[in-house]
């Protein structure tokens, strides 16, 4: 058998792993656009931040490639997929056939319509190069970074660890916005501009200009100079291959696969940031383009390819954030993205931390916390099983409980 995984980030490796666990004798190709081995792609704010060495990025040597008898085909591209065939078209014109594929094509860079984006000095932050680019671009000291999610975040904190002055525009009204409700943002808000950073809310960038290279940023309510813009506009799913191979896309935009991982044509998955899932807790497709589920994903995609069944649980979003050493995180859905109110939110602040817990038609579908607050991981499994706040309430209402520590080694006594 030969199986050919299209992507070398955390979902394709993860299918590696596990086809080399289950069978040492399949052949395995992986192809990918970038030259680089597998290297963590949540490390690379600290690597931007000067706080790692490069070599530290990087999870695997091509020798490790070597050992495991896989061959790597790095700095090209799969340009068609023809499923009849079970062949793949290189941009080389070279063709490789396969019994089973895995495509794990990642996500890409969301840029938006701003005038002036192909000004130099504007960067992406998603893989190795860009972070090479950044930090090889030359003399910088005013940086704007353009969105607020978990990668501008990450961008605005690092860049400023590097020494720049930094300018964070976010063009809803709280930073955060897909993760963290307006309290619990607000606060890490305050965080950043305490370190320094010019944090803009409710304001928009029309317009990025220079004359050879970025000078300025141009927003609806004022004008930045500048010498570089960082996009952290988003993310989405990287579909432009599948598309013309006839394999269905989701709601979401992302690859269609089953609970296996398995697209709409036999012998053909995908994992990653590139699929669409299902959220446990809804039942409804989802886009969750996240490290933990790329890696659980590309497992089960690994192990059903050479005949071991293994199913996928569905996508829960769970975000951490270092800011400035302020730890933060995020898990399930937070109270703003139900817009049709009948929504409970519990929560508790006091000088060492903040919690919320948030509720709907009694069920726990999301925590955010700030500060260290031990074991909110504990959380978890309550929301994807769907669990109910009134149980959970009488079990944090127990003295007992509450002053066990750590809470996973009595959890479970409680909920059985």
């Amino acid at each position: 058998m030969k199986v050919v995984i299209i992507g070398n980030g955390v979902a394709g490796n993860s299918a590696l792993s596990a086809i080399r666990e289950v069978n040492k004798k399949v052949e395995i190709t992986v192809i990918s656009e970038e030259i680089f081995p597998e290297y963590s792609a949540c490390v690379l704010p600290n690597y931007l931040a000067g706080e790692i060495e490069k070599e530290r990025v990087f999870l695997k040597s091509l020798k490790d490639y070597e050992k495991d008898n896989v061959e790597t085909i790095f700095g090209h591209k799969v340009i068609a997929i023809d499923p009849q065939r079970k062949k793949l078209t290189l941009d080389t014109k070279k063709t490789i056939f396969y019994d089973k594929l895995i495509i794990a094509t990642g996500g890409k860079p969301v840029v938006p319509p701003v005038e002036g984006l192909s000004q130099k000095g504007v960067f992406t932050l998603k893989s190795m190069d860009d972070v090479e680019s950044i930090l090889n671009y030359g003399k910088m000291n005013k940086v704007v970074v353009m969105g607020s999610g978990p990668i501008g975040a990450e961008a605005s904190v690092a860049l400023k660890k590097r020494g720049y002055e930094v300018w964070w525009i976010e063009v809803l009204n709280w930073i955060l916005p897909k993760v963290f409700d307006e309290k619990p943002s607000g606060i890490l808000k305050k965080v950043a501009e305490e370190k320094g950073i010019r944090v803009l809310t409710g304001e928009r960038v029309v317009k990025i200009s220079g004359k050879k290279a970025v000078e300025e940023v141009v927003t609806d309510k004022r004008k930045i100079k500048c010498e570089a813009v960082i996009l952290a506009t988003g993310i989405r799913p990287n579909v432009d291959l599948v598309q013309s191979a006839g394999i269905k896309i989701g709601k979401t935009g992302g690859i269609k696969v089953n609970d296996q991982m398995m697209t709409s044509i036999k012998d053909i998955y995908a994992c990653g940031d590139c699929v669409e899932t299902e959220d446990p807790v809804t039942g409804q497709p989802t886009l969750v383009l996240l490290w933990h589920n790329a890696r659980c994903q590309g497992e089960v995609a690994g192990c059903n390819c050479v005949g071991v069944s293994k199913r996928y649980p569905g996508s829960t979003s769970v975000v951490s954030l270092d800011m400035f050493g302020v730890l933060a995180s995020s898990i399930g859905t937070p109270a703003t993205s139900f817009k049709d109110g009948g929504v409970k939110v519990i929560e508790k602040e006091c000088e060492e931390f903040y919690y919320r817990v948030v509720i709907a038609d009694n069920l726990i579908v999301g925590a955010q916390s700030i500060g260290r607050i031990e074991d909110m991981g504990v959380l978890l499994p309550l929301i994807r099983k769907g669990y109910r706040w009134d149980r959970f309430e009488r079990i944090i209402k127990d003295r007992e409980f509450l002053y066990s520590f750590p809470w996973y080694y009595r959890i479970n006594r409680y909920l059985n």
